[in-house]
Order: structure tokens, then C-alpha cells, then sequence
């Protein structure tokens, strides 16, 4: 038993000194930032295209992107976002389905079942791009695929930054999935004042999107 306490107590000290201090990191990297963009629907996929927009080409890729499996008008809408923006790099693109965690009027019940299942197929899709950087705005679906990148930081595998931009809609409180990722992300970004007041921790550089 005492072997038991000594492991929680180490995980819970790791877990500690990896937790993210919202500054950014000073390193100039050299080579290419793989990154994982993850998709809402809807505004967060308008407001997720208008940050790509401003993505370097070069040094953002190759640029793989998830998105929720009954939500395909934001893959087309992205296809067609790099075919235009990115004609250089956009044949590496790759695009990943995944279940969302919860539908609109799901019942609670049945939410730790989807949730396992998103959870799994992050697991795969992170396993399978190890993205240097995770970007995402909002959608419920993205918390599984952050928790998932503390895996390899926890055990000194791979550092994945984590990049949070608040919705341009959220003035005054920060949406759900914002109290949730925030303190846990690298980077967590507001577009108002009154939640930079709020919430220190965030950085404020005007509207984004």
C-alpha cells in the first residue's frame, strides 16, 4: 500500500511540474511545426478558418485537422481553405474523423460512453501524427485529444504545445470547454479586454478573428 501512495504521489508531483506557465517559449525552432487543428462547427469552424489564414505556410506543417463525424461541411470547407491558401504543402493535409463527445439533447447517461469512444479514437489519431502543436477554439470534442497530449509530456516523451483561442462571441465569461482547458494549456487566448481582467493567465491581442 505504502508503494501505492509513494506512485500517486510522484504522478501527482510530475504532473505539477509539467503544468504549462503561459509563457511562450523563447526557443527559435528550426524545423517545420507539425499541427493538429481541431474543427467545431458552425462559427468555431469561420473563426478557426480565419486563424489558419494567418499560419505561415512552411512553418506549419504538415497541417492535419480533426473534425466530428456528423460535421463533414467543415472538412470541405477546410479542403478547400488549403487548396487555395497552401498549394505547396497541401498534398501532406490530412483530415481525422472523429465521434463527437456529446450531441446536442444527448442524454447524460449515455455521455461517458461516447465520450470513451472519441477518447480512443484521439488516442489513435495522436499516436499517429504526434503533432509538435494542437490548436483549437471552443469545441467540446477538442478537451479528450488535450488530455491525451499530457501523456507524452508526463513521461518526457514529447512536449505538445497547446494552443487555446477563446470564441470572439465570449465578451465577459469564458465558454465551457474555456473553463475547462484553462490552466492546462500552453497558450490561452481571449479577444476581450474584461476576460483578460478576469482571467490573467490569458493573453490579450485584440480581436483574432
Amino acid at each position: 500500500m505504502i508503494w501505492l501512495h509513494l506512485i500517486i504521489l510522484l504522478s501527482v508531483l510530475r504532473l505539477w511540474m509539467i503544468l504549462p506557465n503561459q509563457q511562450p517559449s523563447k526557443k527559435k525552432r528550426i524545423k517545420p511545426c507539425a499541427t493538429c487543428i481541431v474543427l467545431g462547427s458552425g462559427g468555431h469552424t469561420a473563426e478557426m478558418e480565419q486563424l489558419v489564414k494567418g499560419l505561415d505556410e512552411n512553418k506549419y506543417q504538415p497541417r492535419n485537422y480533426v473534425y466530428c463525424n456528423n460535421d463533414p461541411l467543415s472538412q470541405v470547407k477546410m479542403q478547400q481553405l488549403e487548396h487555395d491558401l497552401f498549394p505547396h504543402t497541401v498534398a501532406q493535409t490530412k483530415y481525422y474523423e472523429i465521434p463527437r463527445a456529446r450531441n446536442v439533447g444527448q442524454s447524460l447517461v449515455s455521455v461517458p460512453i461516447t465520450f470513451m469512444m472519441t477518447f480512443l479514437r484521439c488516442f489513435s489519431i495522436l499516436l499517429t501524427t504526434m503533432p509538435d502543436t494542437i490548436i483549437c477554439n471552443g469545441p467540446g470534442s477538442c478537451i479528450p485529444l488535450c488530455m491525451l497530449a499530457y501523456i507524452p509530456r508526463f513521461f518526457g516523451i514529447k512536449h505538445i504545445t497547446l494552443v487555446y483561442v477563446e470564441s470572439c462571441a465570449r465578451v465577459y465569461d469564458l465558454s465551457l470547454t474555456g473553463r475547462l482547458l484553462y490552466g492546462w494549456v500552453d497558450l490561452f487566448f481571449v479577444q476581450w479586454p474584461d476576460l483578460k481582467e478576469k482571467y490573467p493567465k490569458a493573453q490579450y491581442h485584440g480581436i483574432l478573428v
